[in-house]
């Protein structure tokens, strides 16, 4: 099974989560619940005035008697009014809280999680977790909980006042209470697995829809509209399908618990009408007979209602539950180590790297970084330089071997320190929709500002920024939208530079600027990364021009290394990536 990919939480520990999160908000459960069993007996109560008044005052014809119970019932309708207020407001902001400390969980968690999770999980899916999955929970928990307990109270009172009265009539309407507690089991039976299966397809369109949106200019620069509506429509088919299914469980079951109550009161009205024609049972008590089973209509309707939304809300929190607490994180040491002081080197050793089911990236890998050199990692295709260069980071663990940061294993340092202390450049850097000043320090809040410039000008961002409608706070967009290809990545390199890391990492920095451009920068960059360890992937002989030394990788192996200019000479694996445009035959 994929590890990142782990199956629902199971239900009892999914029932105590929630439990336990619930009752952290325990002052407004409280006083939910409170009012709920107020509301309960006020309801209850006035049924019961209701008797008396028509037996005590309206059946005797003292009509000077029946003034009291009026306004006894009134007072009693606008307490219930402001109970059911405070109630509903309490429970609601129970399930806001809910639903908002849930999406932080799950988004602390987003934050957590390795790299490995985000390559197999598309990023529709992630944000439905986050979305669609929590309304449900928030549902269940501000509304359907103590509505259950308040339908509860309703029922178990409603019951002991009718024994009291009349316990042989009461007997004869619980006729169809064995008959709705099969139907509520069978309903929860039925309901629950068609429940996930929704909020799964929910994701699934979610994620339809984000690659469309994110991916828009290519399916409008290609043609593509058309797939993509088919694919988004396939996806929106499959959720209405599903929906479907389960408005059908929930059609043939919960007409059927709105319905069985009735059987109650035809029972009531039979055996009742008879008690009151032989003067066994009087009018008012009839009446409250009658009353109550109408008011015991809904509690009994609710709690069909309440199962479909516990049902939902337990598969919701399942889903979240399962990622927060199964996908597995990159472990933290035990007995953590520090780094040492001032430049660090850089070690693999006898590295080897697979993906999660494929075959092997990285096949013994030995290099050694001395500290403060520059080293290029070249290779064709595929040969492994990004997978290489995401270990340092502590992107992901090798395998086999080791990577070490001044002698010191990763794994024996917390990951706060190495992402600290190792800076990262990727091909296509992602920019916040901020403004650039805010980019460029957001490595490093409190950098001095005359540090951020001398960094801007190493990496060419002072080419561009004062040309941009703002300056440096130029507002740049979702993704650096309103920058280019290059200008981005000029960001995204003193961004690094800003950080003060002493290693950093650089996926090919410079590949969406021209060959004029990146041997301007990369004269600049020398004496701005003087000191620091750098390993860079470099496609193009220019980008070599910063380097000390060149190796070359094929196959996920380690196949040259040394001065690039020897390499080129020696016609080999490096020679033939660079040889043309070097001029060389």
């Amino acid at each position: 099974m994929n590890p990142f990919d782990p199956e629902d939480y199971p239900l009892r520990p999914t029932v105590r989560r929630l439990a336990r999160l619930w009752w952290d908000e325990r002052r407004l459960v409280l006083i939910g619940l409170a009012c709920a069993l107020a509301y309960s007996a006020l309801t209850l109560t006035v049924s019961v005035l209701i008797q008396r008044a028509i037996d005590g005052a309206i059946v005797s014809g003292s009509g000077g008697e029946l003034w009291p119970y009026i306004v006894a019932i009134m007072a009693l309708a606008v307490a219930r009014f402001w109970v059911n207020y405070t109630r509903r407001f309490a429970t609601s902001r129970v399930g806001i809280r809910l639903e908002a400390r849930l999406r932080q969980m799950l988004y602390a968690g987003y934050l957590r999680f390795p790299r490995a999770f985000y390559d197999q999980h598309p990023t529709g899916q992630v944000v439905s977790r986050a979305t669609n999955d929590l309304f449900p929970i928030r549902y269940f928990i501000g509304w359907g909980v103590v509505q259950g307990f308040q339908s509860a109270m309703m029922i178990l009172g409603g019951v002991i006042v009718l024994a009291l009265v009349n316990p042989r009539l009461t007997l004869y309407s619980a006729v169809a209470t064995p008959l709705i507690g099969f139907v509520a089991w069978r309903f929860a039976h039925l309901v629950m697995p068609i429940s996930r299966r929704v909020q799964a397809a929910k994701g699934d369109v979610t994620e339809a829809a984000d690659e469309a949106v994110v991916g828009i200019e290519m399916v409008q620069a290609f043609g593509r509209e058309d797939d993509v509506r088919h694919r988004f429509g396939g996806k929106a088919a499959s959720v209405r399908d599903i929906v479907v299914r389960q408005a059908s469980v929930e059609a043939k079951h919960l007409p059927a618990l709105f319905f069985l109550p009735t059987l109650s009161i035809a029972a009531v009205v039979f055996f009742g009408g008879r008690d009151v024609i032989a003067g066994r049972l009087t009018i008012g008590e009839f009446v409250l007979f009658n009353t109550i089973l109408l008011q015991l209509t809904w509690p009994l309707e609710a709690l069909g209602w309440i199962l479909n939304l516990a049902q939902r809300a337990i598969a919701s929190a399942g889903r979240t539950f399962a990622w927060l607490e199964e996908v597995p994180r990159l472990p933290e040491p035990e007995h953590p180590r520090d780094l040492p002081a001032g430049p660090l080197g850089v070690t693999f050793a006898g590295v080897h790297f697979a993906y999660p089911g494929e075959e092997e990236v990285l096949e013994g890998i030995d290099l050694d970084l001395q500290p403060g050199e520059i080293v290029a990692v070249c290779g064709g295709t595929g040969a492994g330089k990004s997978t290489l260069l995401n270990l340092l980071p502590r992107f992901y663990d090798p395998t086999e071997g080791s990577v070490r940061l001044g002698g010191v294993d990763l794994r024996e340092v917390p990951l706060a320190t190495v992402r600290d202390a190792v800076a990262v450049i990727t091909q296509r850097p992602i920019l916040f929709s901020i403004t650039l000043r805010e980019n460029l320090t957001s490595g490093r809040p409190d950098a001095p500002w005359e540090e951020v410039e001398a960094m801007c000008v190493a990496a060419g961002v002072a080419d561009f920024a004062p040309d941009l409608p703002d300056g440096y706070d130029t507002l740049i967009g979702e993704r650096g939208v309103n920058l280019s290809g290059g200008q981005r990545q000029r960001v995204a390199l003193a961004r690094a530079l800003v950080t003060g890391a002493r290693v950093i990492v650089l996926d090919d920095p410079l590949s969406a600027v021209d060959t004029h451009t990146e041997h301007d920068l990369v004269m600049r960059l020398r004496p701005a990364v003087e000191g620091r360890t750098v390993l860079v992937a470099a496609q193009r002989l220019s980008t070599l021009a910063l380097a000390d030394r060149a190796v070359v990788l094929e196959d996920g192996r380690l196949v040259e290394d040394g001065r690039p200019a020897d390499l080129l000479e020696g016609k080999a694996a490096f020679a033939g990536l660079f040889g043309d445009e070097a001029g060389v035959a």
